[in-house]
């Protein structure tokens, strides 16, 4: 019988690689600068919903392509 805390991590894993493929993608269409940071975030699994919520949170001040970098 496999171990049940590798059973919640396999579950966490496929709940979090959708999920961030959809966050990469939301980011990209919204011309975020670097998408793939969101998207990567996610992926980690002790942080990933926190990242995701954060994200979520966020996501209409966060900077765009065209803004000037300070």
């Amino acid at each position: 019988m496999a171990d049940p805390a590798f059973a919640v991590l396999i579950v966490a894993l496929a709940v979090q690689y959708p999920m961030a493929a959809l966050v990469y993608l939301d980011a990209r269409r919204l011309g975020l600068r670097d998408p793939g940071t969101y998207g990567l975030g996610i992926v980690v699994p002790a942080a990933g919903f926190v990242v995701a919520l954060y994200y979520l949170s966020v996501r209409r001040e966060l900077p765009r392509v065209g803004d000037s970098e300070v």
